[in-house]
């Protein structure tokens, strides 16, 4: 993204029947006739949206200038989003931004797939959002996650396709036909939509949205999170949190206990209702037997897998380190000497972990055993509790204690 940029984000208009429209149908986003239905923004007060963006036979025509962004009034999160775009004079730079987050600024925290010309297909993440290249990750460079093929975009003054699909923390792109990037771990957050002026006259045709989030759009990401809160698999008494996997875990006297033995190799957790952003988390432990973790800012997929990093919980090893699972594994993690001087064996220990955008720092007993500092890693997510699969293991938790931080 360069340096000196000027953008107006194009927010799509949604037109619904009087009556809800079923998930997964494509809708247009444009009516080809006015801009009727979005709201504006820029920093500069008297710039009309009428002065940016106009409407001619069907296409969306953009000056270009100034900053500033055009907002729909409804937020998505799971999306396949298609449209054409043309640079009708000389090529120039542009975008889309999808799952932005408010405040209103320049530039907004968001995940942009490039419409520079000859960088369509490349991903930039901008203000915080996070993502990392599927495959190959020497592709994310200063917050520019690199296409995977060759420019193929059309001259100017022909019109090209982009086609987005975006769904909980993936993200495919394609222009006219070729898949050009990959990218997984995305904020899996809702936001609105936009398309980006950056100084050069841009137009845009045939924008169509398949909401794949449900009915409505919108959801947040509590909503998005697998079944209902009446729907989850409970611990009797315990509130706020649920259960996923087969694992035997019982809650008594304010202990959350789990077991399992070596012969069950699933995993299985106590996850959090709510996702958290910045925070601080205290716990006590107790690590009988085998391994566990204290999972924050996670993604569950399926019943036994957690996306994400975990605070190590372990009857003698690596206690207190950050462990990446289905990721790069370690991140940070004690010397054994350095555990054997702060760790109690078999005995209740205490464990903070706090989280400040890409700053995390994990202490053991008072003793900080872990610390990063890393943009890529996800900065929302659910807290959960582990049992390792394919071990016996013995874990207690209790006095969870979790505040949200600005």
């Amino acid at each position: 993204m360069p340096a000196i940029r000027c953008f107006v984000a194009l927010f799509l208009v949604l037109f619904i029947a009087s009556t809800a429209r079923a998930a997964d149908e494509e809708a247009p986003l444009f009516n080809g006739k006015d801009l009727s239905g979005w709201t504006h923004f820029t920093p500069e007060p008297n710039v009309k949206m009428e002065d940016v963006w106009t409407v001619k036979d069907g296409v969306i025509h953009c000056t270009g200038k100034p900053t500033g962004f055009l907002k729909s009034k409804q937020t998505y999160k799971d999306l396949e989003l298609t449209f054409d775009w043309r640079w009708p004079q000389k090529p120039g730079n542009s975008g889309v931004l999808l799952r932005t987050q408010e405040p209103d600024a320049i530039w907004p925290k968001s995940i942009e797939p490039q419409l520079m010309h000859q960088n369509a297909g490349d991903l930039h993440l901008l203000g915080g959002f996070t993502a990392r290249p599927a495959g190959d990750a020497s592709r994310l460079q200063n917050g520019r996650i690199r296409k995977l093929q060759p420019s193929n975009e059309k001259p100017a003054g022909e019109w090209n396709t982009y086609r987005i699909r975006l769904v909980g923390d993936k993200v495919e792109l394609w222009v006219n036909g070729t898949k050009q990037n990959e990218a997984v771990r995305v904020d899996d957050v809702a936001g609105t939509i936009s398309f980006q002026s950056e100084g050069a006259p841009i137009e845009f045709r045939n924008i169509k949205l398949v909401d794949l989030s449900g009915a409505g759009g919108g959801a947040g990401p509590d909503a998005s999170t697998q079944a209902s809160r009446s729907e989850k698999r409970r611990l009797p008494g315990l509130e706020g949190w649920h259960l996923l996997g087969k694992g035997n875990w019982t809650y008594k006297d304010g202990v959350i206990e789990g077991s399992q033995p070596e012969s069950t190799k699933t995993y299985t957790h106590v996850v959090s209702d709510k996702s958290y952003k910045n925070f601080k988390a205290s716990l006590k432990f107790k690590a009988v037997k085998g391994n566990s973790g204290f999972y924050f800012r996670v993604k569950p997929e399926g019943e036994s897998k957690m996306l994400g990093i975990q605070a190590e919980i372990d009857e003698k090893n690596n206690v207190g380190g950050m462990y990446e699972s289905y990721g790069r594994n370690w991140l940070s993690r004690p010397k054994e000497e350095e555990v054997a001087k702060f760790f109690k064996p078999g005995e209740w220990n205490d464990m903070t972990v706090e989280a400040h955008g890409p700053h995390v720092v994990v202490h053991v007993n008072g003793v900080k055993a872990s610390e990063i500092n890393d943009p890529s890693i996800r900065m929302e997510g659910p807290f959960a509790l582990q049992i390792h699969g394919g071990q016996d293991v013995h874990v207690m938790f209790k006095d969870i204690h979790i505040q949200e931080l600005p």
